[in-house]
């Protein structure tokens, strides 16, 4: 059974390692709209991860954090995949990926848990619908 806190902190982690990705990624992006997408999907996973922290803060504990190292090497993959082919293709092929691997943990985290938790139950499920819609949004630049 996966603790409330637990969840939490994997939905802020997971956020912020969304984040992370589409920061990495962003600057090589070069259709306008491609560029919102990602943007937007940017923008949610920061409110995903801010909410998240502020509901570890209410039950009294610590913001996760995901490590410099692990954030440092999201951006040197991100990169080297990006050497030899760094079209909108490319990025949204990688993000995709990102995203449902995103998908898995989280439904296996959802089922792992079985508190009654509402709100953190509520939260893993927001991350899911989030990392699926982001798969839909970017299929289009393929």
């Amino acid at each position: 059974m996966l603790p409330e806190t637990e969840l939490i902190q994997y939905v802020q982690k997971t956020a912020q390692m969304g984040c992370e990705g589409i920061l990495s990624v962003m600057p090589y992006a070069q259709e306008p709209s491609f560029k919102r997408v990602l943007q937007d999907q940017l923008d949610e996973y920061r409110h995903l991860e801010q909410e998240a922290g502020s509901l570890l803060e209410s039950k009294g504990e610590d913001r996760a954090d995901v490590g410099i190292l692990a954030k440092c090497s999201a951006r040197a993959m991100s990169a080297g995949k990006l050497i030899a082919d760094s079209s909108d293709s490319k990025i949204a092929e990688m993000t995709i990926q990102g995203n449902n691997m995103g998908v898995s943990k989280t439904l296996a985290h959802l089922h792992d848990y079985k508190g009654q938790d509402d709100k953190a139950k509520d939260l893993a499920s927001r991350l899911l619908a989030t990392e699926q819609a982001n798969v839909q949004q970017l299929q289009p630049y393929l």
